[in-house]
C-alpha cells in the first residue's frame, strides 16, 4: 500500500462552472459600464503597454479557493518599479508600500462597487491572492 496520499484536483461540476461563467460575464459588463478597465485572465494584453486594470480569474477547481476572483493590476511602469525594488532588496522603498496600499484600497472599493450593484463579494483571505476580491453571487 502506498503511504503517500494522492492529491487530486477536482473541477466544479458543469452546472457550477456554467454559473460562474455567467457571473463572470455579468461582472465584466457591470464593472466595465462603471468605468473600470476589465479583462479576463486569458485576455493577455501587452504587459508593457497595458494600463493595468481589473482581471477576472475563474478558478474552476472545487476547493476552498475555487470560484470567481477579481485581481487589480497596476500600470506596468509601477509593476516594474515594485519588481526592481524587491529584486534589489529595497524592501522599505516607498513604491512597495504605495503598491500595497493601492491594492488594499482598490479591493475595498471593488467590493463596495459590487455590493452597490447587487453582487455578493468579499476580500480574499487567501495568501495566494492577498489583494483579490471573490465574487460569490450575482444581483438578485
Amino acid at each position: 500500500m502506498n503511504a503517500e496520499k494522492e492529491f487530486v484536483l477536482r473541477p466544479f461540476d458543469a452546472s457550477e462552472i456554467s454559473r460562474l461563467q455567467k457571473l463572470a460575464t455579468a461582472v465584466k459588463v457591470d464593472l466595465s459600464r462603471s468605468g473600470l478597465a476589465v479583462r479576463e485572465a486569458g485576455e493577455e494584453p501587452d504587459r508593457h503597454t497595458a494600463p493595468g486594470g481589473l482581471v477576472i480569474d475563474l478558478d474552476q477547481v472545487d476547493d476552498e479557493v475555487g470560484g470567481l476572483w477579481l485581481i487589480w493590476e497596476l500600470h506596468p511602469v509601477v509593476r516594474q518599479s515594485v519588481r526592481e525594488a524587491v529584486q534589489q532588496g529595497r524592501t522599505s522603498d516607498p513604491v512597495i508600500q504605495a503598491s500595497v496600499d493601492v491594492h488594499e484600497r482598490t479591493a475595498e472599493a471593488i467590493v463596495c462597487m459590487l455590493n452597490a450593484l447587487g453582487y455578493g463579494a468579499e476580500r480574499s483571505d487567501d495568501s495566494h491572492r492577498p489583494f483579490a476580491v471573490r465574487v460569490l453571487t450575482g444581483p438578485c
